[in-house]
């Protein structure tokens, strides 16, 4: 009987132990990719940084030239449509 209940407690502990050490190394894994993923001023793969933010904003002035150009493309149908409404068309 002994030895059934000091098995159980070995288990009671290792269960309880389970989500403090499961977190502690949760977290010790994250930071770890969190001081992987800084990069050094230095770094040449900063360029490639750099490189990429310049691309991204000619891509959202490019694609913010195409919004204004089919918010006006739709603007001019609406304004069509109400000159039409206000001048009806005189039949001779």
């Amino acid at each position: 009987m002994l030895i059934g209940a000091t098995a159980s407690n070995g288990l009671l502990l290792l269960a309880v132990l389970a989500c403090p050490v499961g977190m502690g190394l949760m977290m010790w894994f994250m930071g770890r990719g969190m001081r992987g993923g800084m990069k050094k001023s230095d770094d040449p793969r900063s360029e490639d940084a750099h490189d990429s933010l310049a691309a991204m904003k000619a891509e959202q002035a490019r694609l913010a030239e195409k919004i204004e150009a089919l918010e006006e493309r739709q603007r001019e149908p609406q304004a069509g449509t109400r000159r039409a409404e206000r001048e009806p068309d005189r039949v001779r």
